[in-house]
């Protein structure tokens, strides 16, 4: 029969440095464990700061996009402030009875047509007030008068028309009011 010498690998009790290895390994593992949860906890930190800078953006575009359209809308407002003076005086010119040239009568009849559509193409237009409910949020009562069959607190004249830039009044109509 044939003995073999060699002892089963398993039956052999670790040496110091087989125990010295062990350990290593398990440091080494354990360490590769932390470094692989510090690296999560980074990414995870950095998604999150991604995550803001992202929205940041978002509402910076949004904000942005918002304060251009005031700005746009202000500066609408204004030009139209300082050009309404001027329909008003077309308008005051046209509403005279003495004409003598018609024909230079119907020129500025045109122009201040073509004047109101194109404020109206800007979606600047006039305030309906005539006959209408006072409202102190359309109106500009300078004026108040007794009239017979008219309610109390009805526009019964228009001294200067009003006109609204889209939903936002811009110059409120100077009306004369019923008692």
């Amino acid at each position: 029969m044939v003995v073999n010498n060699k002892e089963n690998p398993m039956d052999m009790d670790p040496t110091e440095e087989e125990i010295k290895q062990t350990e290593e390994t398990e440091a080494t593992e354990n360490e590769v464990a932390e470094d692989v949860s510090e690296k999560d906890e980074r990414m995870a930190e950095l998604e999150e700061r991604y995550l803001r800078l992202q929205a940041d953006y978002s509402n910076f575009r949004r904000r942005s996009g918002e304060e251009k359209q005031q700005m746009h809308l202000l500066g609408m407002e204004k030009l139209a402030l300082d050009i309404l003076p001027v329909l008003d005086n077309f308008e005051r010119a046209l509403a005279t009875d003495d004409v003598k040239d018609v024909k230079f009568y119907e020129g500025m009849k045109m122009i201040a047509e073509q004047f109101r559509g194109e404020l109206a193409k800007n979606e600047i237009v006039e305030i309906d007030a005539l006959n209408a409910p006072f409202d102190p949020n359309l109106h500009h009562a300078v004026m108040t008068e007794e009239k017979e069959g008219v309610e109390a607190d009805v526009v019964i004249d228009v001294l200067q028309k009003g006109y609204k830039l889209k939903d936002r009044v811009i110059r409120p109509a100077m009306v004369k009011v019923s008692k």
